[in-house]
């Protein structure tokens, strides 16, 4: 049996300018598949973009799957459908099943939806153990009640299979098989081959605004320094040069990070690293920004989210930091060499303009690199989506395309949704020039960010021209 894993083309606004990675859970599902059950690849579409439709239809006539799994985020859900469309329009033989967040959070939805037309089941939750189970149901032929996690109808009937009673042991996950990807080339970050890794699963804190409790729980798994090494050396073994670690939350356990970075300094693997952390887990681990530098990470990203304390409650953040916090734990980054992209959430409940403008001066003040001026974004079973409910501050329940973080589908008591995405995005103009950010960014990578520029002017007039205006400005 020939299984073909479909990862998705679109990506959150922007970012597809400064990275293009492959699915790191499409290639843990074709791992974690009993060996000798079926052949399958991964069609990374992230790197086919400009006509996925049409790459995709290509690798279906040559590699002809009897089984096709797809993935999508929220955001991503349309496109997907898209894609399971060509699917099926190539054969109506080929079984279809869609899995990922967006799925797990509104399956109880789609299946009574015409989406189903073009779906034959569904996966809720972490995906690697009902698909393995799926796979073997599927050939030999036995009924999917026991496959869990599973969701499909049969006769007009609805089954939600309930998910495996425990999360897999992390000593049970087999690192990604990379060997699957039918596409070699193409993921980059910042201009070097990049591949993707994890080193923990899960996360124990209680954002309001974040979905990932609904896939893992409160839970915090985490894979031993030996197989993090494993893994390291077959991306490397693939061409990577740069490596994005997905961890929700690596920074929980700062002196298990430490004890990593130096595994990973005595291997000598020579590779830049970029990491998601928190400003808390460099608060209460002292050394570990000069341990990740001397590991090779190059980038860090930090869930800053906002410059107001008052707005770090209403997330449920203000036990993780503070302002204070944040300022210090920049400053230790930059004095060790790491460039810092802050995330911050703009369009709380009590934002005005000048709260917005008092985090773009934040930013600037403390020195961020790269900024992610994030709207905040309902999305489906956070606790943040029923207070907002309650509130009527949703501008857009039910048109997830635009659940990218970018798009702004909430209003505040003061101002718009209009409003809020107007100013954000004057605001986002300005940063890179003003906080003096692109010149930084060019220094540390001149080549990249060079073709970068010009295939922004060929590719993105409007964009080169604010841009540009902040040249004159500044």
């Amino acid at each position: 049996m020939k299984v073909l894993l479909v990862g998705n083309p679109r990506t959150v606004m922007g970012f597809n300018r400064l990275t293009k990675i492959p699915s790191l859970n499409l290639a843990s599902l074709a791992a974690n598949v009993d060996e000798g059950l079926c052949e399958i690849k991964i069609a990374d579409l992230v790197v086919k973009d400009r006509n996925p439709h049409k790459e995709l239809q290509k690798v279906l006539n040559e590699f002809k799957p009897h089984v096709v799994g797809l993935t999508a985020m929220s955001f991503q859900y349309q496109t997907a459908l898209g894609l399971a469309e060509v699917v099926r329009q190539y054969s109506n033989e080929v079984k279809i099943v869609m899995g990922g967040y967006h799925v797990t959070a509104d399956s109880e939805t789609i299946i009574q939806s015409e989406d189903m037309k073009n779906i034959d089941f569904l996966i809720n939750g972490e995906g690697e153990l009902p698909f393995n189970a799926f796979m073997k149901a599927l050939l030999h032929k036995q009924d999917f009640e026991h496959v869990p996690g599973l969701s499909y109808r049969r006769n007009g009937t609805f089954f939600h299979n309930p998910r495996p009673e425990k999360l897999m042991a992390p000593e049970d996950i087999k690192i990604p098989l990379r060997s699957a990807r039918i596409y070699k080339k193409g993921f980059h970050m910042l201009g070097r081959q990049g591949d993707v890794i994890e080193t923990s699963r899960g996360c124990v804190y209680s954002c309001n605004f974040c979905s990932i409790r609904h896939m893992y729980g409160k839970s915090f798994r985490k894979f031993t320094i030996d197989r993090i090494i494993t893994d390291l050396e077959d991306a490397k073994r693939y061409g990577a040069r740069s490596i994005f670690i997905t961890d929700d939350n690596i920074t929980i356990d700062g002196k298990r990070l430490i004890e990593l970075s130096d595994a990973i300094k005595k291997a000598k693997l020579d590779l830049h690293f970029s990491v998601q952390a928190s400003v808390r887990g460099f608060k209460q681990n002292p050394g570990l920004a000069k341990a990740l530098a001397e590991s090779g990470t190059k980038t860090v990203f930090l869930g800053i989210e906002n410059a107001s304390d008052d707005n770090l409650e209403f997330m449920q953040k203000s036990n993780q930091l503070t302002t204070a916090d944040t300022e210090q734990v920049v400053k230790e980054l930059k004095q060790n060499g790491i460039l810092v992209v802050g995330g911050f959430i703009f369009g709380n409940p009590d934002d005005k303009e000048e709260d917005l403008v008092r985090n773009f001066n934040f930013a600037k003040k403390i020195g961020i690199d790269f900024q992610l001026f994030n709207i905040l974004t309902p999305h489906l079973k956070t606790e943040l989506r029923e207070d907002l409910i309650k509130e009527g501050l949703i501008t857009n329940l039910t048109d997830y395309t635009k659940y990218n973080h970018y798009a702004a589908n909430v209003r505040t008591r003061y101002l718009s949704a209009e409003e809020l995405f107007k100013i954000r995005n004057k605001l986002e103009a300005r940063f890179t020039v003003e906080s003096g950010a692109i010149f930084r960014l060019f220094r540390a990578y001149p080549w990249f960010f060079t073709k970068l520029m010009f295939w922004m002017i060929q590719r993105e007039p409007q964009n080169w021209f604010n841009l540009s205006t902040g040249f004159l400005r500044k």
